[in-house]
């Protein structure tokens, strides 16, 4: 018995019951947050959704959208079955591996996003994406390495409580923390970049409130200043947290980050459409043209010019 209780004991790293089951619910409260702001934004803006994309012709834009939105909406309702589902420890692991997968192809969808945006601020410029590109592959190589150094994940449930927990190792989180570590960078990187284009083109943003410009610069300053603040928050518990919490905020912030990359994505297809004036639908939004007075007087044209006017009527 006592052999029984001590094995336990290092399997919960030296956490006792009590404290097992209240990280536990601490956990899957975190989670459901997250599912909530997903699921809840997802139902306020599926209007915009079916107007800007599934009603117009489908491009590579509105495909790379759907994949964001719905890939990630899936594998957030597969882990709820992880988290709150009676299911054998043989298929919570395998639940386990294909999520921290999902996981971490979610992150890349996320930050391909932005990095595309930024590329396309910059009219695709290599000496811009090679940085980004290399901040992107060192993030990616560590989430690999993080997985392998990993294995099997140590799948941990207690008698009365639905659901498994995934112990984080010391050493596996201080991994974890260096993806966080360098996906904050990549974040930092693209708030820059974008930053400075807002400010070379400040002359026009100033002019045309509605542009594509000032639309990029605000949705990524907001996206910078809550993911960032989310990261660095998720960096925190692994590096304090014990081991039941390390990474607590992981699925937390991907549910973040996807709800307001689509967000983005929505806000700058409806700019796009004002500052066209017109959509596929015929339909006009008088608010989001723009009229400018030219500088250049008027050309005064004589009875000839205004007669070739009508040449082709």
């Amino acid at each position: 018995m006592t052999s029984s209780n001590s094995s336990s004991e290092i399997s919960l790293g030296g956490l006792d019951y009590a404290t097992f089951v209240y990280d536990h619910r601490i956990y899957r409260g975190v989670f459901l947050s997250g599912l909530v702001i997903l699921v809840y934004d997802h139902l306020l803006t599926l209007g915009s959704e079916i107007k800007f994309m599934w009603r117009r012709r489908f491009h590579f834009g509105a495909y790379w959208f759907l994949a964001v939105r719905y890939i990630s909406l899936a594998c957030s309702l597969t882990i709820t079955v992880f988290y709150f589902g009676h299911l054998s420890t043989k298929t919570c692991s395998k639940i386990q591996r294909l999520l921290e997968a999902l996981l971490m192809l979610q992150q890349a969808f996320v930050e391909m996003t932005l990095g595309l945006r930024v590329l396309a601020m910059y009219g695709l410029n290599p000496w811009v994406g090679l940085p980004m590109g290399i901040l992107g592959a060192v993030a990616a190589g560590l989430g690999l390495w993080t997985m392998v150094e990993y294995g099997a994940p140590q799948m941990l449930t207690v008698p009365g409580l639905p659901g498994y927990h995934t112990v984080i190792p010391k050493s596996t989180a201080l991994l974890l923390a260096a993806v966080w570590e360098a996906q904050v960078a990549l974040d930092t990187l693209v708030f820059g970049l974008t930053l400075y284009r807002a400010y070379m083109d400040r002359s026009t943003v100033s002019m045309i409130s509605g542009s594509l410009i000032r639309h990029m610069m605000r949705d990524g300053a907001m996206y910078f200043g809550i993911i960032v603040f989310a990261n660095v928050a998720d960096v925190l518990t692994i590096y304090l947290g014990d081991e039941m919490i390390s990474g607590i905020l992981s699925w937390w912030t991907t549910s973040l980050s996807v709800t307001l990359i689509s967000r983005l994505n929505l806000n700058l297809q409806r700019a796009g459409i004002g500052n066209s004036g017109t959509d596929d639908q015929g339909t006009t939004e008088i608010d989001e043209i723009h009229f400018i007075t030219p500088n250049a007087p008027p050309v005064r044209r004589d009875d000839d010019d205004l007669g070739s006017l009508f040449d082709d009527v």
